[in-house]
């Protein structure tokens, strides 16, 4: 009895080593994929969790000069073997076309909580769609740099 135990114990422990050693691998694999999207431009992050269904993790990145996504990684799946993917489709497109696309596809993702809770831009919350939230990660950040810009000139003395 006390055999049966311990292995079960060990085993217990040796599949939860595994699971911690694929997720600092997959952890390793976002930071990598952070850092060579990083110097394109401006990067919005979003994620949704999955649950049951596969969750997905989103990279955006903006060139605020051309107004146009640069690139976008999408990782989605349910298991730690999942890797990031390009996705081309978004690419050269603007910020206004990307939340259009954001806020389809988040209304499609979360059609039953969409019904009694529509979609509110002002709302931040982990309850939307990855691609929204990273397009909102984008425009909070313009929206911050603009103002930093502001007051930036405001408070500058008068040069006469």
């Amino acid at each position: 009895m006390n055999d049966s135990r311990t292995l079960v114990f060990l085993f217990v422990f040796l599949m939860l080593s595994l699971q911690m050693f694929l997720s600092l691998l997959q952890i390793k694999l976002y930071q990598k994929t952070v850092k060579e999207m990083r110097g394109s431009g401006l990067l919005g992050i979003g994620q949704r969790k999955g649950g049951v269904k596969s969750g997905e993790i989103l990279i955006l990145s903006y060139d605020r000069q051309n107004d146009r996504v640069i690139s976008c990684q999408s990782l989605k799946g349910l298991t730690i073997f999942a890797k990031f993917k390009k996705i081309s489709v978004y690419e050269g497109l603007s910020l206004s076309k990307m939340r259009e696309l954001g806020i389809a596809q988040d209304t499609k993702d979360l059609k039953r909580y969409r019904t009694k809770h529509p979609y509110n831009p002002d709302i931040l919350s982990k309850k939307k769609g990855a691609l929204i939230q990273a397009v909102e990660a984008i425009e909070h950040r313009l929206k911050q740099d603009g103002t930093a810009e502001t007051k930036k000139t405001q408070c500058l003395p008068d040069p006469g």
